[in-house]
C-alpha cells in the first residue's frame, strides 16, 4: 500500500537446515490496485475516533498481538466467509471522513448487516485478543497460525474469549456497530506476519 507500480529489487537470505545462509537478490514487480475512493460520513459523536493518537494506541495493542508466530498451521485450504451479508467495501480503497479533510486506507472488508447477524469463524484457530476497543470497538483477533491472524471490529457481542480454540463456522459473535462506524457493519481483516492483506483473495483461493 502506497508504493508506485514498478519493479523494485529485493535482497533475500535464505537459510538451509545446517544454518547455511545464501545471499539471493530477486525482483518484485508491483502492480496499480485501481482502489476507488469512498466518503464516509460516520454516526454522530464518534468523529473524535479520527484523532491519531487514539488509532496509534490502538495499533499498539494490535501490533503485539500480531507479532507472535506460531509454528503450527490451524487453516486448511479457502478461508470461509465470516458473515452470510453483501460485501459493501473492499480491501484497499482510500476513505475520506466526514467533510473529506481526513483520509484513511481501508485494511479490511466489510459486510453489511443489522445488528445481532452472526459472525463465523472462517477456519480453525486460537482466540488471541478479546476486547473492546475505541475505533474498532467490539472486537475479536483469532490466530490462525503460521503468521495469519483474522480480526472481526465492532461487534454487537462476543462470544469467545482469549484461549477459546475455534472451529470453521463457528459463531464468535453477531455484527454491530460499536467503535467508528457509519452504521451497522463486520469489518473483517487478515494479517500475514504483522502485514494487512485482502482478506477476500484467501477465500477465494488457497495458500501453504
Amino acid at each position: 500500500m502506497g508504493t508506485r507500480a514498478g519493479v523494485y529489487p529485493a535482497a533475500l537470505t535464505l537459510t538451509d537446515a545446517a544454518g547455511q545462509p545464501t545471499p539471493l537478490m530477486v525482483n518484485i514487480r508491483v502492480v496499480s490496485g485501481n482502489y476507488r475512493p469512498e466518503t464516509i460520513t460516520l454516526l454522530e459523536g464518534r468523529g473524535a475516533l479520527l484523532n491519531v493518537a487514539v488509532e496509534d494506541a490502538e495499533l499498539t495493542i494490535l501490533n503485539r498481538v500480531m507479532a507472535r508466530f506460531n509454528p503450527s498451521r490451524y487453516f486448511d485450504g479457502p478461508l470461509g466467509l465470516p458473515a452470510a451479508a453483501a460485501m459493501t467495501s473492499p480491501f484497499g480503497v482510500v476513505r475520506q471522513y466526514n467533510d473529506g479533510t481526513v483520509e484513511r486506507v481501508h485494511f479490511g472488508t466489510d459486510f453489511a448487516g443489522v445488528v445481532g447477524s452472526p459472525i463465523f469463524a472462517p477456519a480453525a484457530g486460537r482466540v488471541v485478543l478479546a476486547d473492546t476497543l475505541n475505533v474498532r470497538g467490539i472486537a475479536t483477533v483469532i490466530d490462525h497460525g503460521w503468521g495469519v491472524f483474522t480480526g472481526y471490529w465492532h461487534q454487537s457481542e462476543r462470544y469467545v474469549q482469549v484461549g477459546d480454540e475455534v472451529s470453521p463456522g463457528q459463531v464468535i459473535g453477531t455484527i454491530g456497530d460499536t467503535g467508528r462506524v457509519s452504521g451497522p457493519h463486520l469489518h473483517w481483516e487478515l494479517w500475514v506476519n504483522g502485514v494487512p492483506v485482502d482478506p477476500m483473495q484467501w477465500a477465494r483461493q488457497s495458500f501453504r
